[in-house]
């Protein structure tokens, strides 16, 4: 047993690894999941301290249980009937139905074939290795941005089969366990009691937590994120309590059910469960990872390795054949689906429980099971990991890759402004309640919206996934600042900016929270609306002008600069005009001036 000291050692640095491994990913340009397995299983093998069973003893697997429970009921949230729409919905009952059928008899047989397993034991491997995972996919999905069809068929796959494939694995586990007894091993009907039960109880939790909020957020709304972690622990655990693994149904039904409610904002819900369940994700994986010995995972290894190969190149292809056949994905979304399966947290954790108990139990092989599922979960999500960029854009279904600069506001010379970057090779997106401005950027070519502020973050993440820098540049100093504020905590500081307010006007504190003031001082939209009203223009200074981007030239005034590279840097009130060569600059020039001085 550890000592206090080295357990307080060993959480720590789980935590540490956790987030660094992240952090170290983002740095990288990599998702997070292709660092934490490798750096969990490195961990593992140079201490003891991250061994969960060291750790946590018997309390690991409830842990575990708590964790994907709420995992699930995070990915639940993000989850919108809407998106089902135009055939999507009968593509993800084929994949959950079909797709999983197919995969569990594929799999059971090539354990069989491949390493002369028990049909017991290769039955409870191919269970496991059903389950793909929002803990795998929603991270991929971001990181790749994908068509709208082919995200929401892989984020409701991803979601929903996780609990049918722990079920799957709980009715093959016990199956094997009660067979190694003597007793009957199947009961007809289990499975689909188990999901019953799952799914009464999730809507009853829903319910609950409705009721709950709808007092707290007209009270006491500080406390809306501690009630729906409370409803959802109570029902994962009161689930599991009453048919084992149907928790993860719960949860998932619950999550589902919040999300497509109109009564109610779960936003603030679902930022901080995003938080935590990153959290969670990293610290499961590194734990199970680090469970895993050097010596098991190399006897298997080879072997594995072809079991990877027939799962990636024709169990997956046969699943989404079968459930994408005449639905109305294209062939190239279908072959994005296609190289998208990796397997997650529910594989990893099901497994260490169940190779764990049926060892104990003395079932022979049992003790593969762990390193057979850990090879295929860190096999298939490095392959995934590393190769779903550069295949999406190669089947065209991948985002336009290149980020987008946002205005907030399409009166007249900020469509003017909107022009001049896209001339200047950059990709720009305008935002105005305005349909009069809508229709006057659209009729000009530019791309043009709503302001979504205030919507749903799921929705407000997809809005601004592909976007590097915001501008604001509406009439109301308030709106702007306010609107930083929003936009500050999705892009990051330094990457937000807003028009200079007009003299006199309040300025709240800090003022690092609204944004960096564009172009001078006293640019202002009275003033820049004046200017342009005069006759002003914009104006490129191309690179060969280098020390004319100065403000030295007389009624140029510089805004942007367009680097070699293609990036945008945007001038602000306080920062120094520093050029470099190739860069070209966008400056305001006043009526009467051309580009050359």
């Amino acid at each position: 047993m550890l000592s206090t000291n080295a357990i307080l050692t060993g959480l720590g640095l789980v935590i540490v690894l956790a987030i660094g491994s992240r952090l170290l990913a983002d740095r990288l340009g990599l998702p997070a999941i292709v660092v934490l397995l490798p750096v969990g299983f490195v961990a593992g093998a140079i201490t003891d301290d991250v061994h969960p069973d060291k750790l946590f003893g018997a309390t690991f697997t409830p842990l575990v249980d708590l964790g994907v429970g709420l995992i699930l009921f995070e990915a639940g949230l993000r989850l919108r009937f809407h998106e089902l729409g135009g055939g999507i919905r009968s593509v993800v009952i084929r994949l959950i139905s079909v797709g999983t059928l197919a995969t569990l008899v594929g799999v059971t047989v090539s354990v069989k074939l491949i390493f002369g397993l028990s049909w017991g034991v290769s039955s409870v491997l191919g269970a496991i290795l059903v389950v793909s995972g929002p803990t795998v996919v929603l991270p991929l999905l971001a990181f790749v941005r994908p068509s709208d069809r082919v995200r929401s068929v892989l984020k409701w796959e991803g979601t929903l089969i996780d609990p049918i494939g722990a079920l799957l694995g709980v009715i093959a586990f016990n199956a094997v366990l009660q067979g190694a007894a003597g007793e009957r091993p199947f009961h007809p009907g289990e499975m689909a009691f188990d999901l019953g039960v799952g799914l009464a109880i999730g809507l009853a939790g829903a319910a609950l937590l409705r009721l709950l909020l709808g007092g707290l957020q007209r009270t006491a709304p500080g406390h809306a994120v501690a009630a729906a972690l409370m409803v959802v622990v109570a029902a994962v655990v009161g689930a599991d309590l009453l048919r084992e693994d149907s928790g993860f149904v719960a949860a998932a039904v619950m999550g589902m059910a919040m999300a497509n409610q109109q009564q109610l904002d779960v936003s603030r819900i679902l930022e901080f469960h995003g938080t935590l369940v990153s959290l969670l994700i990293g610290m499961l994986f590194v734990l199970i990872s680090a469970s895993v010995e050097p010596s098991q995972v190399s006897a298997v290894l080879g072997k594995a390795l072809v079991l990877v190969a027939v799962m990636v190149l024709l169990i997956r292809p046969l699943d989404v054949a079968l459930s994408a056949w005449r639905s109305p994905l294209s062939l190239h979304e279908g072959a994005f689906v296609t190289w998208m399966a990796p397997r997650g947290i529910v594989a990893a954790a099901t497994a260490s429980a169940f190779g764990l108990s049926l060892t104990q139990a003395g079932v022979s092989g049992a003790d593969q099971i762990l390193p057979i599922a850990f090879v295929v979960i860190f096999a298939t999500v490095v392959l995934y990991g590393l190769t779903a960029s550069p295949v999406a854009r190669l089947l065209g279904v991948a985002g336009a890759g290149a980020p987008v600069i946002l205005l907030v506001g399409a009166h007249a010379w900020a469509r003017t402004i909107a022009q001049a970057l896209e001339a200047a090779g950059l990709r720009v997106r305008l935002w105005t309640g305005s349909r009069a401005e809508q229709a006057a950027a659209r009729e000009v070519g530019l791309d043009a919206g709503r302001v979504p502020l205030g919507v749903d973050v799921e929705s407000r993440e997809a809005e601004l996934e592909e976007v590097s820098d915001a501008l604001l540049l509406t009439e109301s100093d308030d709106f702007n600042a306010l609107a930083a504020f929003e936009l500050r905590q999705e892009l990051g500081a330094g990457r937000v900016y807003r028009l200079p307010p007009a003299e006199g006007a309040f300025e709240p504190a800090p003022a690092y929270a609204e944004g960096a003031l564009l172009f001078a001082n006293d640019l202002t939209f009275c003033e820049l609306t004046s200017r342009f009203e005069s006759g002003a223009h914009l104006v490129e200074l191309p690179p060969d002008r280098g020390s004319d981007h100065q403000r030295a030239v007389d009624g140029l005034t510089p805004l942007f600069l367009v680097t070699d590279d293609g990036s945008l840097r945007v001038i602000t009130a306080r920062s120094r005009l520093e050029t470099n060569p190739g860069d070209r600059a966008i400056c305001l020039a006043d009526r009467g001036r051309s580009s050359s001085p």
